[in-house]
């Protein structure tokens, strides 16, 4: 009797285990659905004159990152602003450069289109022959840290804070820190309460926001919403190309994970090195 009930107290734990893993992924998703449409009655100022969001219409690859890497609980969150266009906007990953995502990430599948589509901004999905630089500085960051990317996402995930990118009709790029604070305020209202729901389902004690933007709401959301968190905050340059003498990003990236002790968390657990 008394080992009947260690069986089954084997196999309690296990399904436990495993229906955290069903369940996160799902309430996940549940959540960014909620978003949207909170998002779809958010009135954005001009010049935006198209959305792209590509949890809706890349939602097989989008779901594939997120159920394969984000199905458990996360020690750190790497925070993002929102997806570029050759990067998220063509894979539904964030900082989703084609290659890395297909190559390194194995996620590969189906993209739709947007809404409405901007002839100097095609939607191609993992077809799109553009490599996105920020995206490709960051995956290839960690892909020469982890080697592979279990040991990345073991304790850590990347999620943005906007799923839209928005466009000029030249299709110019236009982030919501192109405007003044008090006209992103809805929209504010409407991120902040998500992103702060992330953080309590992946019970993340470190955010490292990429970029002063991220930065910013990160602080405000948590001052806000959580006034009496342990949450760590830090800064991470971003590493687009656009940003002044951002040329040896990786350099720089390197120096603020060393300053935090966030390289330990990289460098263990998994072997990098191919069976053979």
């Amino acid at each position: 009797m008394e080992e009947d009930n260690v069986v089954s107290s084997f196999f309690v734990e296990n399904a436990v285990e495993a229906d955290k893993h069903e369940t996160i992924p799902e309430d996940f998703l549940d959540l960014i659905d909620e978003l949207n449409i909170k998002l779809s009655e958010f009135q954005i100022p001009s010049p935006v004159e198209c959305v792209y969001n590509p949890t809706l219409y890349a939602r097989q690859p989008f779901e594939m990152y997120i159920r394969n890497f984000c199905n458990s609980k996360k020690k750190i969150m790497y925070f993002g602003m929102n997806p570029g266009p050759w990067g998220m906007s063509q894979t539904g990953v964030p900082f989703g450069e084609v290659n890395l995502v297909r190559d390194w990430l194995g996620i590969n599948g189906p993209v739709g289109k947007p809404e409405k589509e901007l002839k100097a901004r095609p939607v191609n999905g993992f077809g799109c022959t553009r490599s996105e630089i920020s995206g490709k500085r960051f995956w290839n960051l960690f892909k020469s840290i982890c080697g592979v990317p279990q040991n990345f996402f073991q304790t850590s995930f990347v999620y943005n804070y906007l799923p839209q990118q928005w466009l000029k009709s030249n299709g110019c790029n236009v982030t919501p820190g192109d405007f003044k604070a008090s006209q992103m305020q809805p929209l504010y209202d409407m991120c902040d309460p998500t992103f702060i729901k992330v953080l309590k389902l992946y019970d993340v004690q470190i955010i490292v926001a990429i970029g002063k933007f991220c930065e910013t709401r990160a602080k405000k959301a948590v001052e806000k919403h959580l006034p009496n968190s342990s949450v760590q905050i830090y800064y991470l340059p971003h590493p687009s190309p656009r940003t002044v003498n951002n040329n040896d990003w990786d350099k720089k990236a390197i120096e603020h994970l060393n300053k935090y002790n966030l390289i330990q968390y990289y460098n263990n657990s998994i072997k990098t090195e191919e069976k053979t």
